[in-house]
């Protein structure tokens, strides 16, 4: 379970690096400092990066849990409860 934590918050942390940059470059080009916000945010951004490889093996650890949890009672660290929908609600 601690890989799975561990994966969702990479994702949790790259996905905020992600919003972070894209607001700061929006307010920045409004008020004309693009070229310094642009380091920063470079450096910001290779700080934070975590290589897609890494991402896809975070998510197939997750899918291979999920599958085992709920193949079978205890069958997975990640708890998992069989809810048989399969549609979403529409109203």
């Amino acid at each position: 379970m601690g890989k799975v934590v561990a994966g969702a918050a990479v994702v949790c942390a790259a996905t905020a690096c992600a919003v972070a940059a894209l607001i700061v470059r929006h307010r920045m080009r409004n008020s004309g400092r693009w070229s310094r916000a642009k380091a920063i945010l470079r450096e910001f951004e290779e700080r934070c990066a975590t290589p897609i490889q890494r991402l896809r093996q975070v998510a197939d650890a997750m899918t291979v849990e999920m599958h085992a949890g709920l193949a079978s009672e205890g069958g997975s660290k990640l708890k998992m409860i069989i809810s048989y929908v399969d549609n979403l609600p529409t109203g």
